[in-house]
Order: C-alpha cells, then sequence, then structure tokens
C-alpha cells in the first residue's frame, strides 16, 4: 500500500470483476485448505463435542430446531446449532462429514478473505488469503468439529465485509438503502447467529471505511447503524443465555479492572506472538498468573499502548497500513482480551481458535511485506513475482 498524505482522499475504483482469470487461484486455495487438512479426515470427536451434537438434546433429541431458536437450550449460537441438526439428520454421529464440512468452510472463507482484502486494495491478497488459511494456528478452529462456529460465522462475517466495502465503491453521496446494505445485513446476521463474537463487525466496518476513505463520514455511520444494532441486540441474548446456563468463571468475575487490563496486555503479545511463531501448539495453555503489585506485570499493556499510540500518530502516512491491521487485530480481540468473561478462563486465558478472525490482519500484512520484497528482489522476473504476489498489480 503506497503512502498517502495527511488527509487521504483516495478515489474509489469501480468493483473487481470475478474474471475466469480468479478461478485457478481460487480453485487452488481450496485445494490448498483441502489438502493441508487432509490428516482430519481421520479424526473424531473431542473434548465438548458432546456438549454441541453427540450429546445435545437439541442435536439427537427429544429437543430439536425449534428449542434452538426460542430458547437457550441451544446456548448462544442457533445457527450453527442448526446446522449440526441438519448434518446429524443427513449423516448420524459418523464424524468424517463433520470434519469435511468444517475444512470445506475454511477453504471457503480462504476465499473470501481474499476477495475481500482485493477490494479493500491490498497487495498480495492472494498469499495474505493463504497465509492466514493455512497457517497453523487454525488447526484448532478447522479440525475441532465444535469449532464450526468458528469456520462458519467467519465466512458470513467476511461475506458482510466484503459487500460492506463494495457498497462503499459504488455509491458517491447517496443516503439511499441499496442492495449492498441489505446483503451486509444479513450476512452480519447470520456471521452472530453462528457465534456472538461476530459483534465486533460494526467497529471493523467502521475501520474499513476508514481504510478507504481516509475517514469514517455519516453516511457510513448510518449505514452502520442497524449492524450496531444487531450487535447490541446479539450481546445482549449472549448474556442473557450464558447467565441463564450459569457459564460465568466467578474466578474471572472476582478480578478487578486493573487486573483485566493487565491480562489483556498479556493476551495481545501471547496472540501476535504465535503468529509469528506457532511452536509449540497447546489445546489448553497454562494459565498464568497476573499480580498487580508487580512492575514487570505493566510493561505488556504499557508496550500495547505505546504501539498504537506511535502508529496512530504516523497513521496517514508510513504507518497507515500497519494502523490499519494492528487495529483491527485488536479490534477482532476484544471479546477475548480477558476484559469480558468467558467460560474458558476457568482452563486458560488464551486459546487458538479465540484468534480465528483477528488473525487475519497480521497475516495480511506479513503478505503486504512479501509482496514488496518481492518487487524488490524480482524486479527482473515480473512473471514470478506475479505469481508470488498473486495477481497483486490488481490488488494494488
Amino acid at each position: 500500500m503506497a503512502k498517502r498524505s495527511k488527509q487521504p482522499k483516495p478515489a474509489l475504483p469501480d468493483s473487481i470483476p470475478w474474471g475466469q482469470q480468479d478461478w485457478p487461484w481460487a480453485l487452488l486455495l481450496l485445494l490448498a485448505v483441502v489438502f493441508a487438512y487432509q490428516p482430519v479426515w481421520h479424526a473424531g470427536f473431542i473434548w465438548d463435542d458432546d456438549a454441541h451434537v453427540t450429546a445435545n438434546p437439541c442435536i439427537i433429541g427429544p429437543l430439536g430446531l425449534k428449542e434452538i431458536w426460542t430458547t437457550s437450550a441451544a446456548w448462544y449460537y442457533p445457527l450453527t446449532s442448526t446446522t449440526f441438526w441438519f448434518e446429524h439428520a443427513l449423516w448420524g454421529l459418523h464424524p468424517l462429514p463433520y470434519h469435511l464440512i468444517n475444512v470445506l468452510l475454511q477453504g471457503a472463507c480462504a476465499v473470501a478473505l481474499w476477495q475481500v482484502l482485493r477490494s479493500l486494495q491490498i497487495p498480495g491478497a492472494w498469499l495474505g488469503a493463504a497465509l492466514w488459511a493455512l497457517h497453523p494456528v487454525q488447526v484448532e478452529s478447522v479440525a475441532w468439529i465444535t469449532e464450526l462456529k468458528n469456520t462458519q460465522s467467519g465466512l458470513f462475517y467476511l461475506l458482510a465485509i466484503f459487500f460492506f466495502v463494495q457498497g462503499l465503491k459504488t455509491r458517491a453521496t447517496s443516503t439511499k438503502f441499496d442492495q449492498y446494505d441489505a446483503l451486509t445485513f444479513l450476512c452480519a446476521f447470520l456471521a452472530v447467529a453462528s457465534k456472538s463474537s461476530t459483534v465486533i463487525l460494526p467497529l471493523v466496518l467502521g475501520l474499513c471505511a476508514w481504510w478507504m476513505e481516509g475517514r469514517v463520514n455519516w453516511r457510513s455511520l448510518v449505514r452502520i447503524g442497524p449492524i450496531l444494532l444487531l450487535s447490541i441486540i446479539a450481546s445482549a441474548a449472549t448474556l442473557w443465555t450464558v447467565k441463564l446456563n450459569a457459564l460465568n468463571d466467578h474466578s474471572q468475575v472476582a478480578r478487578s479492572l486493573l487486573e483485566r487490563l493487565l491480562i489483556s496486555g498479556d493476551v495481545f503479545w501471547f496472540y501476535l506472538g504465535k503468529l509469528l511463531w506457532p511452536s509449540p501448539l497447546i489445546f489448553i495453555y497454562p494459565r498464568w498468573e497476573i499480580h498487580a503489585g508487580q512492575g514487570t506485570s505493566y510493561l505488556p499493556v504499557l508496550a500495547m499502548i505505546v504501539l498504537f499510540v506511535v502508529l496512530w500518530r504516523y497513521r496517514n502516512t508510513w504507518a497507515r497500513s500497519w494502523f490499519f491491521a494492528m487495529a483491527y487485530f485488536v479490534i477482532a480481540l476484544l471479546p477475548v482480551l480477558g476484559l469480558v468473561d468467558q467460560y474458558f478462563w476457568r482452563y486458560s486465558f488464551v486459546g487458538d481458535h479465540f484468534q480465528y478472525l483477528a488473525s487475519m490482519g497480521p497475516l495480511a500484512l506479513i503478505g503486504v511485506g512479501l509482496v514488496r520484497f518481492s518487487a524488490f528482489v524480482l524486479a527482473p522476473r515480473p512473471g514470478l513475482q506475479r505469481v508470488l504476489g498473486a495477481r497483486s498489480q490488481r490488488d494494488g
């Protein structure tokens, strides 16, 4: 992404059409995901797959679709539970089809992310999507049947962003709602109905508007308004359902606001570190202790604050793409930074599947860096450069 002036107002290009040359790249992404996750074809059900599928009364009976959508029995992701219901009706409790659906959804998410990055004019969009789809931290989300919550919600989440950005490109000053607004809202609804952590969508859409137009104007805010209302309702429903099912971890509730802030700093750097060096991957990471009386406990959150102060200071110059990627990263992590209670906190403050959406930002940024580096190193070989950048000449 090229450097921009202090008050950037880039001209918005026409929508990028889906051409015949796009299909091989989309197919390559999908096949790469299927090949990479071939070992899960032999996997079974694990850990709390029983609570969500194999012993869930809404899936195997006596409850069913009505209870999934009208009671708290199905917890707080009715569309995912509905998918499980249909899967069970089709192939019972044979684990292979459940795994294949997850793998195929991951491939679909990779293609959708590619298109989102292209629509945002991110160089090396295909490479960034491939890095995300095949990164080791995604294994937990794809190989764990329960985390259909991630792959299914992720697809609708990406489609909502795509339609929103396409709307930004195709309209000028009109305030009338159009088909892109309708599609954005529909996909946002399907996303939050699949997993409540996608309630961060309004903030993400606002960030995308800033990236594309240099600011968040009132026309964008008006269009984000219905999705914000949807997120508020979904958040309230989630909190209500969690309370009814007694899923709160009371040890986490007892933590002070200061301790939660300190946890958020550790969580932020932990997830960023896992993207840079994923080894070792552990299903349940040891839960660290936070001591507000120790000065070293403040260093991670202070370092995070300093990072964002610097990126904000230079957001309109060299740090624009860095600010965009890292702002997205922390926004997408908001539900799991430790500020809001999670059932999983009784085991650990972190889990690989919690950064499924957030990891898109830093990994796309790495893709940008690799493409820029290839443009310098492979300048005499434009054909090889285009292959590495995967059509970056159109993406940027």
